[in-house]
């Protein structure tokens, strides 16, 4: 069934890790997992700083040459009542300092425990904004997609279809 805008936007934010699409040089999809926030209607994820020596990361030299984006939550299981995808398109900017990265920072620091945002505003890399254009979704079914409890193995479930149809 086809998400409605704010399921779609609830599934995506509740997510802790997504995967984001730029095009290579190639012509190729260059597809990475990272850690976001949205704000409004931009995604933000932060990048590292690059170590000496060692080139920017593929995805900022991609956005170089193809600002194009596509970044997907997804939530597989093998309960498909709980499976859903949400995909989100858009055309990315790469931000190095100011007021836009001190604001994603800030939300990413209130996203994730772990991340440090004042240490990262002086150390860290720049950080991609993406301003969406399209939002995509999709869900098996309107069930939520958390967990339910301990799910029956195969075999289980494959014992009571076995002694049901003997009834």
């Amino acid at each position: 069934m086809k998400l409605g805008q704010e399921e779609m936007r609830s599934r995506f934010e509740r997510e802790r890790a997504v995967r984001l699409a730029t095009v290579d040089d190639s012509g190729r999809a260059h597809v990475v997992p990272v850690i976001f926030v949205v704000d409004g209607g931009i995604f933000y994820s932060p990048t590292d700083k690059p170590k000496s020596g060692n080139p920017r990361p593929k995805r900022l030299r991609n956005l170089d040459r193809d600002p194009r984006v596509t970044v997907l939550a997804d939530c597989y299981d093998e309960n498909w009542l709980g499976a859903w995808w949400v995909r989100l398109r858009g055309t990315a900017r790469v931000i190095g300092d100011g007021p836009e990265r001190t604001r994603a920072l800030g939300l990413l620091d209130g996203k994730y425990e772990q991340f440090d945002g004042a240490r990262y505003l002086k150390d860290g890399g720049p950080v991609v904004a993406v301003d969406i254009k399209d939002w995509l979704g999709w869900a098996y079914s309107e069930q939520s997609a958390a967990p339910t409890g301990r799910r029956r193995t195969w075999r289980e479930r494959s014992r009571l279809r076995l002694r049901s149809s003997r009834a």
